[in-house]
């Protein structure tokens, strides 16, 4: 099964490790970019995290992130234990204000939207022009559509982070199974 505490055991081993990006899906919409966000929190004090968010728009929603507040493009945000900057990969704009900086850690989150467009520019440049120690690239919905070995040369390791063992009938929607 591929349930919290596995993804959970995964995640640390690989954040311990040389290794530097790592693939996550499974049907937890919601929680598997919220999941690293958490044990960044739980091992590192005054980590630099780039967030790389479909949207500038969504990252004040709580499905995005815990902010109440929009922050803009390249603002430094204290969350926790950590430093957040924000861009978006929807909006080459906003990635020179996040250029300056070496990152701990960047979270790409949903890469679904990257799948659909099939364009791996936004993971490309992020790579290409910053210092990130960790790559985290996060799916949404996990549909049979999206083909995430588009992102084989950008992760070695894979976490499949699933709801079914604490919602059983979630997981078998995100599935389309009812």
């Amino acid at each position: 099964m591929n349930g919290k505490q596995q993804s959970i055991d995964k995640i640390t081993d690989f954040m311990k490790s040389d290794r530097t990006g790592m693939l996550i899906t499974g049907t937890h919409q919601y929680k598997k970019h919220y999941m690293v966000m958490a044990l960044i929190n739980k091992h590192y004090k005054n980590a630099k995290v780039l967030y790389r968010i479909n949207g500038m728009a969504n990252i004040d929603d709580r499905n995005f992130s815990p902010l109440s507040k929009r922050p803009k493009a390249g603002e430094i945000v204290r969350l926790e234990n950590n430093y957040y900057v924000f861009d978006a990969f929807t909006s080459r704009a906003t990635w020179s204000k996040t250029m300056h900086h070496d990152y701990d850690f960047a979270i790409v989150y949903p890469i679904d939207a990257i799948c659909r467009k099939g364009n791996i520019e936004p993971i490309q440049e992020l790579l290409q022009y910053r210092k990130v120690g960790k790559l985290f690239l996060c799916s949404w919905t996990d549909h049979d559509v999206y083909d995430y070995t588009m992102f084989s040369s950008f992760f070695t390791d894979h976490v499949i982070y699933d709801a079914e063992e604490e919602d059983v009938h979630y997981h078998n929607r995100v599935l389309g199974l009812e």
